[in-house]
Protein backbone atom coordinates (compact mmCIF):
# COMPACT_ATOMS: atom_id res chain seq x y z
CA UNK A 1 0.00 0.00 0.00
CA UNK A 2 1.23 3.48 -0.84
CA UNK A 3 -0.34 4.93 2.34
CA UNK A 4 0.67 3.75 5.81
CA UNK A 5 -1.79 2.68 8.51
CA UNK A 6 -0.82 5.75 10.50
CA UNK A 7 -1.71 8.00 7.56
CA UNK A 8 -5.05 6.23 7.10
CA UNK A 9 -5.85 6.81 10.77
CA UNK A 10 -4.62 10.40 10.77
CA UNK A 11 -6.77 11.16 7.74
CA UNK A 12 -9.75 9.59 9.53
CA UNK A 13 -9.22 11.86 12.53
CA UNK A 14 -9.03 14.85 10.19
CA UNK A 15 -12.31 13.88 8.47
CA UNK A 16 -14.04 13.41 11.82
CA UNK A 17 -12.88 16.75 13.18
CA UNK A 18 -16.00 18.88 13.49
CA UNK A 19 -18.19 15.87 12.62
CA UNK A 20 -17.92 13.85 15.83
CA UNK A 21 -21.45 14.59 17.05
CA UNK A 22 -22.90 13.47 13.71
CA UNK A 23 -20.73 10.35 13.75
CA UNK A 24 -21.54 9.37 17.34
CA UNK A 25 -25.29 9.83 16.80
CA UNK A 26 -25.14 7.58 13.73
CA UNK A 27 -23.23 4.91 15.66
CA UNK A 28 -25.75 5.16 18.53
CA UNK A 29 -28.88 4.89 16.36
CA UNK A 30 -27.48 2.11 14.21
CA UNK A 31 -26.13 0.27 17.24
CA UNK A 32 -29.43 0.40 19.12
CA UNK A 33 -31.38 -1.02 16.16
CA UNK A 34 -28.79 -3.75 15.61
CA UNK A 35 -28.80 -4.59 19.32
CA UNK A 36 -32.61 -4.83 19.41
CA UNK A 37 -32.69 -7.12 16.37
CA UNK A 38 -29.81 -9.30 17.55
CA UNK A 39 -31.14 -9.60 21.11
CA UNK A 40 -34.61 -10.37 19.83
CA UNK A 41 -33.20 -13.04 17.55
CA UNK A 42 -31.26 -14.69 20.38
CA UNK A 43 -34.34 -14.69 22.62
CA UNK A 44 -36.43 -16.30 19.90
CA UNK A 45 -33.74 -18.93 19.35
CA UNK A 46 -33.63 -19.75 23.08
CA UNK A 47 -37.42 -19.85 23.27
CA UNK A 48 -37.59 -22.24 20.33
CA UNK A 49 -34.85 -24.48 21.74
CA UNK A 50 -36.67 -24.72 25.09
CA UNK A 51 -40.09 -25.35 23.53
CA UNK A 52 -41.27 -28.99 23.61
CA UNK A 53 -44.76 -28.65 22.13
CA UNK A 54 -46.11 -29.07 18.62
CA UNK A 55 -47.73 -25.67 18.09
CA UNK A 56 -47.31 -24.75 14.41
CA UNK A 57 -46.78 -21.07 15.20
CA UNK A 58 -43.89 -21.78 17.54
CA UNK A 59 -42.37 -24.17 15.02
CA UNK A 60 -42.43 -21.27 12.56
CA UNK A 61 -40.18 -19.30 14.91
CA UNK A 62 -37.28 -21.66 14.21
CA UNK A 63 -35.55 -19.58 11.47
CA UNK A 64 -36.75 -16.15 12.65
CA UNK A 65 -33.90 -15.58 15.11
CA UNK A 66 -31.28 -16.23 12.43
CA UNK A 67 -33.10 -13.99 9.96
CA UNK A 68 -33.18 -11.12 12.48
CA UNK A 69 -29.44 -11.52 13.09
CA UNK A 70 -28.82 -11.45 9.34
CA UNK A 71 -30.93 -8.29 8.96
CA UNK A 72 -28.90 -6.69 11.76
CA UNK A 73 -25.67 -7.49 9.93
CA UNK A 74 -27.09 -5.96 6.77
CA UNK A 75 -28.09 -2.76 8.55
CA UNK A 76 -24.50 -2.40 9.81
CA UNK A 77 -23.53 -1.79 6.17
CA UNK A 78 -25.08 1.66 6.61
CA UNK A 79 -22.03 2.59 8.68
CA UNK A 80 -19.76 1.50 5.85
CA UNK A 81 -21.62 3.69 3.36
CA UNK A 82 -22.08 6.74 5.59
CA UNK A 83 -18.48 6.92 6.70
CA UNK A 84 -17.29 6.43 3.13
CA UNK A 85 -19.40 9.47 2.25
CA UNK A 86 -17.87 11.34 5.17
CA UNK A 87 -14.40 10.39 4.02
CA UNK A 88 -15.12 11.59 0.49
CA UNK A 89 -16.97 14.80 1.34
CA UNK A 90 -16.04 15.77 4.93
CA UNK A 91 -19.36 17.65 5.05
CA UNK A 92 -22.30 16.19 6.93
CA UNK A 93 -24.56 19.24 6.89
CA UNK A 94 -26.85 17.84 4.19
CA UNK A 95 -27.33 14.36 5.69
CA UNK A 96 -29.34 13.88 8.88
CA UNK A 97 -27.88 11.30 11.30
CA UNK A 98 -31.14 9.35 11.51
CA UNK A 99 -31.04 8.95 7.72
CA UNK A 100 -27.32 8.22 7.52
CA UNK A 101 -27.77 5.47 10.13
CA UNK A 102 -29.84 3.58 7.54
CA UNK A 103 -28.09 4.70 4.35
CA UNK A 104 -28.05 1.17 2.98
CA UNK A 105 -31.77 1.66 2.27
CA UNK A 106 -31.43 5.04 0.53
CA UNK A 107 -30.48 6.37 -2.92
CA UNK A 108 -31.25 3.12 -4.78
CA UNK A 109 -28.66 1.16 -2.80
CA UNK A 110 -30.94 -1.37 -1.14
CA UNK A 111 -31.36 -3.84 -4.03
CA UNK A 112 -27.72 -4.00 -5.17
CA UNK A 113 -26.32 -3.98 -1.63
CA UNK A 114 -28.80 -6.61 -0.45
CA UNK A 115 -28.22 -9.11 -3.24
CA UNK A 116 -24.45 -8.76 -3.02
CA UNK A 117 -24.66 -9.12 0.77
CA UNK A 118 -26.74 -12.29 0.41
CA UNK A 119 -24.26 -13.78 -2.06
CA UNK A 120 -21.31 -12.76 0.12
CA UNK A 121 -22.91 -14.48 3.12
CA UNK A 122 -23.53 -17.65 1.11
CA UNK A 123 -20.03 -17.79 -0.36
CA UNK A 124 -18.36 -17.10 2.99
CA UNK A 125 -20.48 -19.79 4.67
CA UNK A 126 -19.61 -22.35 2.00
CA UNK A 127 -15.89 -21.59 2.27
CA UNK A 128 -16.16 -21.85 6.07
CA UNK A 129 -17.38 -25.43 5.68
CA UNK A 130 -13.85 -26.27 4.50
CA UNK A 131 -12.56 -25.10 7.94
CA UNK A 132 -12.52 -21.70 9.54
CA UNK A 133 -9.34 -20.36 7.89
CA UNK A 134 -10.63 -20.48 4.28
CA UNK A 135 -13.77 -18.69 5.46
CA UNK A 136 -11.72 -15.92 7.07
CA UNK A 137 -9.53 -15.54 3.98
CA UNK A 138 -12.55 -15.28 1.71
CA UNK A 139 -14.20 -12.89 4.14
CA UNK A 140 -11.27 -10.52 3.61
CA UNK A 141 -11.39 -11.14 -0.12
CA UNK A 142 -15.03 -9.96 -0.15
CA UNK A 143 -14.49 -7.16 2.40
CA UNK A 144 -14.64 -4.26 -0.06
CA UNK A 145 -17.93 -5.40 -1.64
CA UNK A 146 -20.27 -2.87 0.06
CA UNK A 147 -17.91 0.03 -0.75
CA UNK A 148 -17.67 -1.00 -4.39
CA UNK A 149 -21.42 -1.49 -4.74
CA UNK A 150 -22.02 1.95 -3.23
CA UNK A 151 -19.62 3.49 -5.75
CA UNK A 152 -21.20 1.58 -8.64
CA UNK A 153 -24.68 2.74 -7.65
CA UNK A 154 -23.43 6.32 -7.32
CA UNK A 155 -21.98 6.14 -10.84
CA UNK A 156 -25.33 4.99 -12.25
CA UNK A 157 -24.14 1.51 -13.17
CA UNK A 158 -26.43 -1.50 -13.15
CA UNK A 159 -25.10 -3.78 -10.42
CA UNK A 160 -25.45 -7.55 -10.71
CA UNK A 161 -25.67 -10.10 -7.89
CA UNK A 162 -21.92 -10.77 -7.82
CA UNK A 163 -20.48 -7.64 -9.46
CA UNK A 164 -19.33 -6.16 -6.17
CA UNK A 165 -17.97 -9.49 -4.97
CA UNK A 166 -15.94 -10.10 -8.13
CA UNK A 167 -14.56 -6.56 -8.07
CA UNK A 168 -13.65 -6.94 -4.39
CA UNK A 169 -11.76 -10.17 -5.05
CA UNK A 170 -9.75 -8.44 -7.74
CA UNK A 171 -9.14 -5.32 -5.63
CA UNK A 172 -8.07 -7.28 -2.54
CA UNK A 173 -5.64 -9.52 -4.43
CA UNK A 174 -2.38 -9.04 -2.55
CA UNK A 175 -3.98 -6.80 0.09
CA UNK A 176 -5.89 -9.21 2.33
CA UNK A 177 -3.07 -9.35 4.86
CA UNK A 178 -2.86 -5.54 4.80
CA UNK A 179 -6.50 -5.32 5.85
CA UNK A 180 -6.09 -8.08 8.44
CA UNK A 181 -3.21 -6.21 10.10
CA UNK A 182 -5.20 -2.97 9.80
CA UNK A 183 -8.09 -4.60 11.69
CA UNK A 184 -5.73 -5.97 14.35
CA UNK A 185 -4.37 -2.47 14.91
CA UNK A 186 -7.83 -1.44 16.18
CA UNK A 187 -8.18 -4.37 18.59
CA UNK A 188 -6.85 -2.36 21.52
CA UNK A 189 -9.24 0.50 20.77
CA UNK A 190 -12.22 -1.89 20.71
CA UNK A 191 -11.18 -3.47 24.01
CA UNK A 192 -10.71 -0.05 25.59
CA UNK A 193 -14.02 1.21 24.19
CA UNK A 194 -15.86 -1.84 25.55
CA UNK A 195 -14.70 -1.39 29.16
CA UNK A 196 -17.08 1.45 30.22
CA UNK A 197 -20.27 -0.49 29.34
CA UNK A 198 -19.42 -0.18 25.66
CA UNK A 199 -19.99 3.58 25.62
CA UNK A 200 -16.53 4.22 24.21
CA UNK A 201 -17.46 2.23 21.11
CA UNK A 202 -19.60 5.17 20.01
CA UNK A 203 -16.30 6.92 19.26
CA UNK A 204 -14.21 3.89 18.28
CA UNK A 205 -16.64 2.68 15.60
CA UNK A 206 -16.72 5.97 13.64
CA UNK A 207 -12.91 6.16 13.88
CA UNK A 208 -12.52 2.61 12.59
CA UNK A 209 -15.14 2.97 9.86
CA UNK A 210 -13.65 6.22 8.55
CA UNK A 211 -10.13 4.79 8.57
CA UNK A 212 -11.37 1.68 6.74
CA UNK A 213 -13.07 3.92 4.17
CA UNK A 214 -9.63 5.50 3.68
CA UNK A 215 -8.19 2.01 3.19
CA UNK A 216 -10.75 1.34 0.47
CA UNK A 217 -10.36 4.67 -1.30
CA UNK A 218 -6.58 4.34 -1.18
CA UNK A 219 -6.84 1.03 -3.04
CA UNK A 220 -9.73 1.75 -5.40
CA UNK A 221 -9.44 5.45 -6.11
CA UNK A 222 -12.38 6.40 -8.30
CA UNK A 223 -12.28 3.39 -10.64
CA UNK A 224 -15.79 2.24 -9.65
CA UNK A 225 -17.21 5.76 -9.82
CA UNK A 226 -16.51 6.07 -13.54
Amino acid sequence: MSTTRKELKDNAKHALRGNWTWAVVIALINGLVVWILTSGGHKLDRFYMDYDGNNVFFQFLSPVGSILAWVADFIVLSLTISFLNLRDNEDTSDEKPYIAAFSVFTENRFGPECINFVMTSIFTFLWSLLLIIPGIVKGYSYAMTPYIVSDMVASGKSVGATDGINASKELMNGHKMDLFIFDLSFLGWYILGSIPAGIGLLWVIPYYQTAKANFYRNLAGDRYLK
